[in-house]
């Protein structure tokens, strides 16, 4: 095995530019070309879905089972940047429009669909994603060093693989890894019942009974048996194994410790380079600046553009403009750019930003995002009734999106939990300092150097104490008279030292070098 290349199989979902919808992509993706930089041969098992326009080479054809179904499976290879792609190209996924939800197209056409729910054959499309991986290393009768699967989509691999009779033999010296990007209420593809579940899988009940609770088979759980388990940063690994958090987790954090359950924390990484704002094509951005170097003129001439020309750049990008910015000397802003859902707090958002708006009528926020019906409904009403102060976009468009996190001095990020976070390395790239809640993976934020964490705890009114720590950190900005954060000493210190230690410290080849290949050396010794 010295002499070789390790080997990686990515069985994921999703992918960056190909077929995308979550995090979950941008991982895949920068973790499958960092390792390829590396010499280690990766390829990426992912379906073929309707939204997919790449394709590549037949190889073969087979047939998955998945509850008494046969399901006809093509896999077709392609190579990128490196990487060795294989489509599995099947009518379970090439008749869907997206990834993991319904589209509006789809709702007129199939009965019972709902726009932006989930597929109603969830289940089955992870089984036979899953079976035809197992399925391709049958056929050429070879598997690799490692099998890497991304969240609980693709979590009951190791168990298919390991017990299997079919299979066990090929991967009795493959390792294998889940990541945990999100175990979070909806995120975890749980599986009602031990029956339901048998005749899902077609593994014997004896199998999955140890991946059981609270009367749900638990893909991660069940792949604690098989695999060795990771998540986005150590500081949710720790979360994950703690009773404390089995709220957030429906009790699995619970179950997890009380089995002793080991998880490999390793933070997640970014490419500078797809957002670097010194390179409006790779930034889509309006004006070019350089916050490594403290050149941020570009940064406040984007500001005023996007002031002056809002309703404008809302219609081009199609998004709902709700609510208006009065752009005055001195006034301060706050971004968030994201989903919005009740993970992300922005219900507390809303409270806080209406208390700050009160307490300091020189504040200006800005939302960018959809989700929740209901906090978006709550959005608009802010919207309503703090017109000049508050902004709402409903909707996505990266490059409006990119824009309303870099005219902003603040983002302000506000999770209940968070697995590991993006956005704050983008708030610090575009030099927007990061506000965050101290949880999950926003704790790696240095607090006062790169960015600043506030602490809720499990009492206390959040909204209030993130209403009192905006107030804090804006009030600087609006005494120094100038036109925005950089104005402050402080401050444009610490979006310097921001930038420069996402783009040192922060990249994906680091991640990968320090982390991920002593992560897979340290499995691969264990098949030995």
């Amino acid at each position: 095995m010295t002499n070789t290349p390790m080997s990686v199989w990515l069985v994921t979902r999703e992918y960056a530019g190909i077929a995308e919808a979550g995090g979950v992509k941008n991982v895949a993706c920068s973790l499958a070309e960092g390792l390829a930089r590396t010499g280690v041969s990766v390829t990426v098992f992912i379906p073929r879905y309707g939204c997919v326009r790449q394709s590549g080479n037949h190889e073969f054809t087979t047939t998955v089972t998945v509850l008494g179904v046969e399901h006809r499976v093509a896999f077709l290879s392609a190579t990128l940047h490196g990487i060795s792609l294989v489509f599995i190209n099947s009518p379970i996924f090439f008749e869907k429009d997206e990834v993991y939800v319904y589209t509006d197209r789809e709702t007129r056409m199939i009965h019972g669909a709902v726009r932006g729910q989930g597929h109603s054959d969830m289940d089955c499309m992870n089984l036979v994603h899953q079976r035809s991986v197992l399925e391709y290393a049958r056929i050429i009768s070879a598997a690799p060093d490692i099998v890497h699967c991304q969240d609980a989509h693709t979590a009951l691999l190791p168990a298919l693989a390991r017990t299997d009779p079919a299979y066990r033999p090929l991967f009795a010296r493959s390792a294998f890894a889940v990541t945990i990007h999100n175990a979070g209420p909806g995120y975890r593809q749980i599986i009602p019942g031990l029956d339901r579940a048998a005749s899902l899988t077609g593994l014997n009940p004896d199998v999955l009974v140890p991946g059981m609770c609270n009367g749900n088979l638990e893909p991660f759980l069940l792949a604690a048996d098989h695999a060795h388990l990771t998540t986005v940063s150590p500081w949710y690994a720790g979360e994950l194994t703690s009773h404390q958090y089995s709220a957030m987790t429906e009790g699995l954090s619970g179950e997890f410790e009380k089995r002793g359950v080991h998880i490999t924390g390793i933070v997640n990484g970014i490419d500078y380079h797809r957002y670097d704002p010194s390179n409006t094509e790779n930034s889509c951005l309006p004006f070019a600046f350089n916050p490594l170097v403290g050149d941020l003129e570009g940064k406040y001439r984007a500001r005023t553009l996007f002031t002056e020309q809002l309703e404008q750049l809302a219609e081009q990008s199609g998004l709902a403009c709700h609510g208006s910015l009065n752009a005055t000397e001195n006034n301060v802003y706050f971004t968030y750019q994201g989903r919005i859902v009740w993970q992300k707090g922005l219900d507390i958002f809303v409270a806080a930003a209406r208390e700050v708006i009160e307490r300091m009528p020189r504040a200006r926020f800005i939302v960018l995002g959809q989700g929740d019906p209901a906090l978006e409904e709550a959005l608009k009403q802010t919207a309503v009734n703090y017109p000049g102060s508050f902004l709402f976009l409903h909707g996505y468009e990266r490059s409006l999106a990119r824009l309303s996190v870099a005219v902003a001095d603040f983002l302000v990020l506000p999770s209940r939990f968070e697995p590991c976070g993006l956005e704050d390395y983008i708030g610090q790239i575009f030099a927007t300092l990061p506000v965050a809640n101290a949880v999950g993976g926003l704790q790696k934020i240095r607090n006062g150097e790169n960015g600043f964490l506030y602490y809720t705890g499990f009492s206390g009114n959040p909204a209030t104490i993130l209403a009192d720590r905006l107030v804090d950190l804006a009030e600087p900005v609006i005494a120094s008279g100038g036109i925005g954060a950089a104005c402050v000493p402080e401050y444009y210190r610490m979006i310097i030292y921001a930038a420069s230690h996402v783009q040192a410290d922060n990249n994906w080849d680091a991640i990968i070098r320090d982390h991920y290949l002593p992560f897979y050396h340290d499995i691969i010794s264990t098949m030995c």
